[in-house]
Order: structure tokens, then C-alpha cells, then sequence
């Protein structure tokens, strides 16, 4: 952020106050502000009062907010008494950005469709927000996965949704659907998907079209060869030689149960790359999982082991131990 000329300036007339909400004082922080994802962006007064905040980072979506929050300085509170008096499309997209960040999804919704509702700016559309809302909200039990599909349909219906929006739903309605056991619906959702950037020449489309690809070749034609091609193409330059993004590759490969022998090399490669401590300890949980999905538990157990004595304060590891050991004992 602070390298693009841009972004800078759009941060002209704020103090950016940068910190790690796993360490140090970004934990208490963390913690007095509610922060659920990352990266958060809250926007302050100086007694401390949230003006403003959202989540997630994109160049265009930031500067946007960003210039959206500095327009109208009053505080949430203000902004929610204004609300109740005299709704706005205003008010609501900014409750409806600050319960988004809190992890307040049912009345994020409310929000978003009361702005869409009153809208009556032809550029601006919500229905992105509140199918992302109602998403999120269907692992509070807050919502239906039905109501999720009806969201989508109004984002991909949406005649002034970006392609680039409509790109990001129908890869997230795969994801979503795979989880709920529904892949019967994802067809036409990748095929629209698909259908928005196939022979465009910018590189943002060229990704997405790779990685509409995987998800067709895994859920539609069943082709994993295809799918396994296709993902490769998805990870960027030098991958091969960075620790993260082979444990990234290998997690897809094990999640997929696809292309597990070259998984467990890369696997293996990755794990040396890796710095010591919590990525090191990472890569060998991904290790983990694939020699178990090989019917390897016994060096699964080993590995988990070493990402224990990697990570000592971690506690997934000893319950992973404690699954690995399971499993080894039923084979004896």
C-alpha cells in the first residue's frame, strides 16, 4: 500500500497505524475493536470512535471506500441515530460495511438491501454485498442456502455488476456448494463465469478463466488431469521455489484428493524451503495429510510430530496427533 502512488493518496488526510493482530499490542487491539478478518481497515476519530471500517483489500475498492468514508466524518454511532431518524442510501451502505466487518452478516443484509432498495445511482449496485452477507451468515444458521442461491441470482442477473463481481460469485457459489453437498447447481454458475472473460486478452481475466476451468474440470466434466493442469496455470511466477505457494498447490492437490504422488514431492520440497517454526510446521501438516490420504499414516504421525516440536504452542497439532494415532491404530 504505501508504494502505490495512488492508494497514497487517497490516504493524504489519515495517520495509517499498521499492526499485527496475532502479536503484541494488535492482539488487545485486535480484540477491543472485534476484528473477525483480515485485513480490517478502521477508520478513527481522535478519541478513538469508529467512523468507518469494511474488510478486504483491493486497489479500486479501497481508494473507493476509502474517499466514501472521508466524505462524511460523523461516527457509527452518529451515523446509526441518523439512521433510525431518516434512512439514506449513505448510512445504510456504511452500517452496512461496519456489520460486515464485525461479523454481524443478518444485519449487514439489512442493510445492503435497504441501500439497494432506495438506490437510485445507475452505477452503484449492492447485490454483490448481500449475497457475500448472506454467505457468510449461512454458517450462523442465519440464513438458508437458498437464500445464498436466490443472492446469487441477483448478482449474476445484475445489469451493472462488474463481470469482474459476477467472476468472484460464481467461483464462491462452487465453494459453497461443495460444502452443502448441492454441486448439482454449479454448472451454470461457472459457465456464465466462464462465458464473461473467455477471450479477453487482460490478465485479470486470463486468472479467472484458469480458475473457473479447475473448478469445471473437477465439478462438471470430471476431468482431474484437466483440473490439475488448469490449477497449475492459476499459480504465479516462481511458485516452484517458494515455500508457501507449493504448500498452497499441495493443500489444493490433498483437499481434491488429485495429483497426490506429485503433491507428496512438492509436498516434501516445500516443507524444506520452508523457515523454521509456524510455516515450517504448516507444510509439514500439509505433508501430513497427504502420506495419510496415501495410506502412509505412520510417517503422517511422524511428520505431526515434528510440526508439534516446530510450533510447540500451537493447539491443532496435538488434536491432528491424536486423529493420526487413531487412524494407525485401527490399521494394526
Amino acid at each position: 500500500m504505501d508504494s502505490d502512488d495512488d492508494v497514497k493518496t487517497a490516504m493524504e488526510d489519515v495517520f495509517l497505524y499498521q499492526l499485527d493482530a496475532e502479536k503484541g499490542e494488535g492482539k488487545e487491539l485486535a480484540k477491543e475493536f472485534n476484528v473477525k478478518a483480515y485485513p480490517s481497515f478502521i477508520l478513527t476519530n481522535s478519541d478513538g470512535e469508529t467512523l468507518d471500517r469494511w474488510v478486504g483489500y483491493e486497489k479500486n475498492f479501497f481508494i473507493e471506500t476509502m474517499d466514501v468514508a472521508l466524505d462524511d466524518l460523523s461516527t457509527i454511532k452518529e451515523k446509526l441515530a441518523r439512521f433510525d431518524s431518516e434512512p439514506s442510501v449513505r448510512d445504510a451502505s456504511a452500517l452496512g460495511r461496519y456489520s460486515n466487518a464485525v461479523g454481524e452478516y443478518k444485519d449487514a443484509v439489512m442493510y445492503f438491501t435497504i441501500a439497494q432498495t432506495m438506490n437510485d445511482d445507475p452505477s452503484r449496485d449492492h447485490t454483490y454485498y448481500i449475497f457475500e452477507n448472506t454467505s457468510r451468515g449461512l454458517e450462523g444458521e442465519h440464513f438458508t442456502f437458498d437464500d445464498v442461491i436466490k443472492a446469487a441470482d441477483n448478482v449474476m442477473n445484475s445489469k451493472i455488476a462488474n463481470p469482474r463481481i459476477k467472476v468472484v460469485t460464481a467461483r464462491r457459489m462452487t465453494s459453497l456448494a461443495k460444502r452443502q453437498e448441492r454441486l448439482d447447481i454449479v454448472a451454470p454458475y461457472i459457465e456464465a463465469g466462464l462465458k464473461m472473460v473467455s477471450g479477453s486478452d487482460e490478465p485479470d481475466a486470463k486468472e479467472a478463466y484458469n480458475e473457473l476451468m479447475v473448478e469445471k474440470a473437477l465439478y462438471i466434466t470430471n476431468d482431474k488431469d484437466k483440473a490439475v493442469k488448469y490449477k497449475k496455470a492459476t499459480m504465479p511466477e516462481g511458485w516452484m521455489d517458494d515455500a508457501g505457494k507449493l504448500n498452497s498447490f499441495c493443500w489444493w492437490c490433498f483437499e481434491n484428493l488429485v495429483n497426490l504422488k506429485e503433491a507428496e514431492k512438492l509436498s516434501r520440497k516445500s516443507v524444506e524451503l520452508a523457515e523454521a517454526g509456524r510455516q515450517k510446521a504448516m507444510n509439514l501438516d500439509t505433508l501430513a495429510e497427504i502420506c495419510n490420504a496415501l495410506d502412509n499414516c505412520h510417517e503422517a504421525v511422524d511428520l505431526i510430530k515434528m510440526a508439534m516440536a516446530e510450533n510447540p504452542e500451537s493447539e491443532y497439532y496435538p488434536k491432528q496427533l491424536e486423529r493420526f494415532e487413531k487412524i494407525l491404530a485401527s490399521q494394526n
